[in-house]
């Protein structure tokens, strides 16, 4: 996997990931830094009582989100994952490990989200923590082989802190 050096001139980032594995905490930082706006996807997709956007009004959101000049997206959405891998100029992989990532999700139970709407409360079922579970085997898989498909588009995976920091690093030393 790619060790991108950063460039500084990045205007449109894809932040993906397992559930827990920093996504959101990652794309403030960044937006912070870089003043680049945010589209957290879960504020976008999910309408009251957990009901998902009908997909055909999914798509044609998410192609005008893409269109945008500059921003940063976290989320993964697999079926719309490959518009943010052909309209980004950098894609942010969180590759961290579930039990990580499920430690992570169970810690922040009954914690208000600045990435959710506010008229939904984190949702831990079973169908959530396996998906997490399950991210390794599917949606990792995925993940890899839309980047074998954008080979041109920047892309780095992030295992761990060190190398979460070091990122981090090089956008402060890249500011625009």
């Amino acid at each position: 996997m790619g060790k991108t050096r950063m460039r500084g001139d990045y205007r449109r980032i894809a932040v993906v990931g397992s559930g827990g594995s920093g996504k959101s905490t990652l794309a403030r930082q960044i937006a912070a830094i870089t003043g680049l706006p945010i589209i957290h996807l879960d504020m976008e997709f999910w309408r009251p009582g957990w009901k998902q956007m009908p997909k055909d009004e999914w798509i044609v959101k998410m192609d005008a989100m893409t269109r945008g000049e500059s921003w940063i997206m976290d989320g993964n959405y697999g079926g719309t994952l490959e518009a943010r891998f052909a309209a980004a100029d950098l894609i942010i992989f969180l590759d961290i490990s579930r039990f990580i990532c499920l430690f992570r999700v169970l810690r922040r139970r009954n914690k208000n989200r600045p990435d959710f709407p506010d008229y939904l409360q984190e949702k831990f079922d079973w169908t959530f923590l396996k998906w997490i579970w399950d991210f390794p085997k599917n949606s990792r898989k995925h993940i890899l082989k839309l980047h074998e498909k954008h080979p041109d588009t920047p892309f780095v995976a992030i295992r761990n802190k060190r190398e979460l920091r070091r990122i981090l690093e090089d956008f402060n030393e890249h500011r625009t």
